[in-house]
């Protein structure tokens, strides 16, 4: 059963629109949304998606060639510090004086060195 409310318990009623409100449909209403009638897109919604995933690719592809151009340095740099170390291995030992990154370095490649190339 309904529980019976109280009418003089009620919320007051809702205030209503100012009456100096002028209809949407005035020229000078800017506050909502109308459809423009009889005129042409400026740009088709299919060709903003076309340019958006263009200049997607266009910066994943930037983005690649750059790490990879770092990468081929890194190497180079990498190449020209195993050779330095290799050279100094074999003068005799002319390293400062052995720390555990260079032991490991030493140890590892001996043992790429020991091993085969297989392909």
């Amino acid at each position: 059963m309904p529980d019976k409310q109280d009418p003089s318990a009620t919320p007051a009623a809702a205030p209503s629109a100012p009456s100096s409100a002028q209809p949407a449909s005035s020229a000078g209403d800017t506050s909502t949304f109308r459809a423009v009638d009889d005129q042409k897109e400026t740009q088709s919604g299919e060709a903003l998606v076309v340019e958006a995933y263009a200049v997607i690719w266009v910066a994943l592809m930037a983005f690649i060639v750059i790490a990879w151009r770092r990468t081929r340095s890194l190497e180079a740099k990498v190449e020209v510090l195993e050779k330095a170390v290799e050279k100094a291995v074999a003068a005799g030992g002319a390293v400062a004086g052995p720390t555990k990154a260079a032991a490991g370095a030493r140890g590892a490649a001996n043992k790429l060195q020991a091993e085969p190339e297989q392909e």
